[in-house]
């Protein structure tokens, strides 16, 4: 009979384990990942990494400079020196007090000018642009522009209060306004940090709340103190923590405007180890100095992220 040929069933095509063939492919990209990655950890190790071991190094030893840079053998005597030191606890009491004073400034006006920029004003843009202008220079070319702004003889301040009758001030050479002129000049190079950190925050706020409060008949200053502020709490958390790791590092406008006098009254942590290891040429104690700087920042970030912590989970709750 003539028909059609009965069909028959094909063999089934083996199919590779889906282990055997991702597992090859799985090691070529880890292994093709760490292609990428290895510059960048080279680039950590080389500026990071090694100078932090080389500096405990030092400050766990004593270096002798007149046959070149030979390290001798361990001790702790540089630690035992550090802790008795009064001149390193003072320029601690001196970095302690210009970190607070500076950062809590920089925290109000930044707020402030924050909500200023925040509202639908008229050349916003513009400001926005002027407000970040003092954090894109360099911190040197503004220690300069400071200290020829706050010269006795020659500077506009004083030349102005003398036109007015009014006898010159000693801005960076008398102990108490010496501190206040430092703290002014950073206060103007960093508060654009504050306020583009807090105006994200701003921006980022849901509308919803703010709309609610208001049809609610909550007045302005009701809604930045319980909403507004209440909201913004991670991002100031984290604003104020950047800016006070960054402000006890404070060198280079101190180095130019008043070098830590008069005396050493405006010596921070930093500058005292530059003077003892660079310029005294006591490699180890000075990086015995600056790893101490570095341990009671530690210190200091943790307390304060643990206070912080606390405060933020009892505003906006668990």
């Amino acid at each position: 009979m003539g028909g059609h040929p009965s069909a028959v069933p094909e063999a089934p095509v083996p199919v590779a384990d889906a282990r055997s063939v991702t597992a090859p492919r799985r090691g070529h990209s880890q292994r093709g990942g760490w292609g990428f990655l290895l510059p960048a950890v080279i680039v950590l190790f080389a500026l990071t990494i090694f100078p932090f071991i080389f500096t405990v190094v030092l400050s766990l030893s004593n270096v002798d400079l007149t046959a070149g840079l030979q390290v001798q053998p361990g001790t702790l005597a540089n630690w035992q020196q550090l802790i008795g030191d009064a001149q390193f606890w003072g320029s601690l009491g001196m970095t302690c007090l210009f970190v607070a004073l500076a950062v809590v400034s920089e925290y109000i006006l930044g707020f402030g000018l924050a909500l200023l920029l925040w509202r639908d004003l008229r050349g916003g843009a513009f400001f926005r642009v002027i407000f970040l202008i003092p954090m894109m220079l360099a911190p040197v070319a503004i220690a300069f522009m400071a200290r020829m702004f706050y010269d006795e003889s020659y500077g506009p301040l004083d030349a102005t209060l003398r036109q007015l009758g009014l006898p010159g001030v000693h801005w960076l050479s008398a102990s108490p306004l010496a501190l206040i002129s430092i703290i002014i000049v950073d206060i103007w190079e960093w508060t654009p940090f504050m306020i583009l950190l807090l105006l994200a925050g701003l921006q980022a706020l849901p509308n919803e709340c703010l709309e609610a409060a208001q049809l609610d008949g909550a007045s302005g200053w009701t809604i930045i103190r319980y909403i507004i502020v209440p909201m913004l709490a991670p991002i100031s958390v984290m604003a104020v923590l950047l800016r006070m790791i960054e402000a006890f590092k404070i060198f280079g406008p101190i180095l130019i405007l008043t070098g830590g006098g008069p005396g050493t009254s405006t010596e921070s942590s930093s500058l005292y180890a530059y003077f003892t290891g660079l310029n005294n040429f006591n490699l180890s104690y000075g990086s015995s100095l600056a790893i101490g700087l570095l341990i009671v920042v530690t210190i200091v970030a943790i307390i304060y992220l643990a206070i912080s912590r606390r405060l933020v989970q009892k505003v906006l709750g668990p």
